[in-house]
């Protein structure tokens, strides 16, 4: 099958999600005096929370979040940086499609906006992973890096957010895609020596990802 490429204000029929809390349909989205919103008055799904956190400024605990422990998963790949210091995700919010078909000869294309906020000083990030023949449970072939806290400060100014951006990705495999696709959103925590496991998968407070169209072209 394909990937549904709308969203609606009904819900997210053909996705899966890792919490219901935590992903979301929206029709706007504003955050310390950024407001997002799509051009064709559509709606949007946002992915994890960053208001979802405690009086220290890390992520709630609670289960009723639902959030994902990517350190503690086997299959979660750090991510090493041209500086040569290393990010981890802590806790994370996730949406995949399953049983998705991406022919050789095709790339997955997506439009998102990034947003990272003021009091956030970790490096939380948005990934996409792809699991062939949708086993989730095994280490996913090479993450594309979407966005992180990192790029928007050193290598974009500084700014809060991408604003809306086209995404096409080409799968490193030699013949057609049959799996599962899943964003990420997560917490992180960026560390310089590549040896050391941070101790609190919390972290701070995520970032945001919010993608309004999906398609296969």
């Amino acid at each position: 099958m394909g990937i549904p490429s709308n969203f609606s204000d009904e819900g997210l029929s053909g996705f899966h999600v890792s919490s219901s809390k935590l992903v979301t349909i929206e029709q706007q989205y504003e955050s310390e005096n950024r407001e997002c919103v799509v051009s064709d008055e559509g709606c949007f799904v946002r992915i994890d929370d960053p208001r979802a956190i405690d009086s220290d400024g890390l992520r709630l605990p609670e289960a009723k979040n639902a959030a994902i422990s990517l350190v503690a998963e086997k299959n979660w790949l750090p991510r090493v940086h041209s500086d040569g210091t290393l990010t981890y995700g802590g806790r994370g919010a996730w949406l995949e499609c399953r049983n998705v078909l991406i022919p050789k000869n095709k790339r997955l294309w997506f439009r998102y906006t990034f947003l990272r906020f003021a009091s956030l000083p970790t490096n939380a990030f948005a990934v996409l992973l792809f699991f062939p023949n949708d086993n989730t449970s095994a280490t996913p072939l090479t993450p594309h890096w979407i966005c992180c806290v990192k790029d928007l400060q050193q290598d974009k100014g500084g700014i809060y957010q991408t604003g809306w951006t086209e995404d096409l990705v080409k799968i490193d495999c030699s013949g057609d895609f049959q799996g599962t696709v899943r964003w990420i959103v997560s917490t992180g925590h960026s560390v310089s020596d590549q040896g050391v496991i941070p101790d609190n998968t919390r972290f701070a407070r995520p970032g945001c990802l919010l993608i309004d169209a999906i398609d296969i072209r």
